[in-house]
């Protein structure tokens, strides 16, 4: 039998938080990300380096602790644009990354997205 959570001071059972899906408009961030790292492979060395920055903070959440371990695992065997996208768009390992957008921070540039108004 599951367990049943119930609110405080009330009979009525609380509702349990399940996994969250990632939204569109992240994934949206995501596939940009990754657009540009097919067009300019050399950016993967800023993605290397926020992970370096996020590594030498003395205080880090464990969820973001986490996220780092499983990218560095794939940083182990290559620099493999491919493999870091299925790992990243993955249900299992890519929704603990995708919550941290920042380890992709420096990508894109602000002005490759902004429209002309000449």
């Amino acid at each position: 039998m599951p367990s049943m959570y119930y609110k405080r001071g009330s009979g009525a059972p609380r509702s349990r938080r399940g996994n969250r899906a990632t939204p569109a408009l992240h994934m949206d961030y995501f596939e940009q990300v990754f657009a540009e790292l097919r067009r300019h492979p050399d950016k993967i060395a800023i993605v290397r380096h926020n992970i370096a920055e996020f590594q030498a903070q003395p205080f880090l959440k464990k969820g973001l602790h986490t996220a780092i371990d499983r990218l560095l695992l794939v940083f182990e065997d290559s620099d493999d644009i491919e493999l870091l996208y299925r790992q990243v768009m993955s249900e299992d390992i890519g929704q603990r990354v995708r919550r941290y957008p920042l380890i992709f921070k420096g990508i894109i540039s602000p002005t490759a997205n902004a429209p002309d108004n000449d």
